[in-house]
């Protein structure tokens, strides 16, 4: 699908500055064009410290409000987390459940995740947790909630990190707003000017098989229309 056929988008991803360090460029772009754009978060990066002594409560509490203040860099103030624990995440029932819910809720044309299929073995976290979501996505959400809650079927997901990108998005007018957006992300950051230099270098990248000076890149996953059937 093109961005501008796209009314909601929902970002699921495990930690706090996944997003930002994504596809912040692409949802800066969606909310210029009037698309409602939520995040959902499955956990609060606990583990994010080289601090040995640092207590994970406060380690979430402070990627929480990063997570918030990066956020609003956008304007998205739909911003929810599951507070699952980090390293933990597996793609079972109870977070496909609970992911659903979430798309139940804001019924997303489009959703964004990892590319779980992608031999990048630095965070499990990062492969669980868009299994879970494309399982979400189809065919669970597509089914009505166990509160009542509506069907919605999400029309296509859009994986990023992936090593096989089919879409490509011009972020050369939100690129300055993805970077304030990660370095928002204080405690991740050690250098905000090298931070910068180096999201430029990787737009650069992204974009030149597209021939596009700077872009973010995606691998496109289209899910049944409304109506069909599903697998059983």
């Amino acid at each position: 699908m093109e961005l501008d056929e796209v009314r909601s988008a929902l970002a699921v991803a495990a930690h706090p500055d996944d997003i930002e360090s994504w596809c912040a460029g692409t949802l800066a772009a969606l909310k210029a064009r009037g698309a409602r754009v939520a995040y959902l978060l499955l956990t609060s990066g606990d583990k994010g410290s080289a601090d040995p002594l640092a207590v994970p409560a406060q380690i979430a509490a402070t990627r929480e409000a990063e997570q918030l203040a990066a956020a609003a860099v956008l304007g998205v103030r739909d911003v929810v987390f599951l507070r699952r624990g980090d390293g933990t995440l597996a793609d079972a029932p109870a977070l496909r459940a609970a992911i659903a819910t979430e798309i139940r809720r804001v019924r997303p044309d489009l959703l964004f995740a990892f590319d779980p299929w992608e031999p990048y073995v630095f965070h499990c976290d990062h492969r669980e947790s868009a299994l879970a979501a494309l399982a979400a996505a189809d065919p669970l959400a597509r089914r009505p909630g166990p509160d009542g809650a509506a069907p919605h079927a999400v029309r296509a997901a859009w994986l990023f990190h992936t090593g096989r990108p089919d879409r490509f998005v011009d972020i050369t007018a939100t690129l300055d707003a993805r970077v304030a957006a990660r370095a928002a992300h204080a405690s991740q950051t050690r250098d905000p000017a090298a931070l910068a230099r180096s999201w430029r270098e990787r737009a650069a990248a992204a974009g030149a098989p597209a021939g596009l000076g700077l872009a973010e890149a995606f691998h496109e996953v289209v899910f049944p229309p409304p109506g069909a059937a599903w697998d059983e």
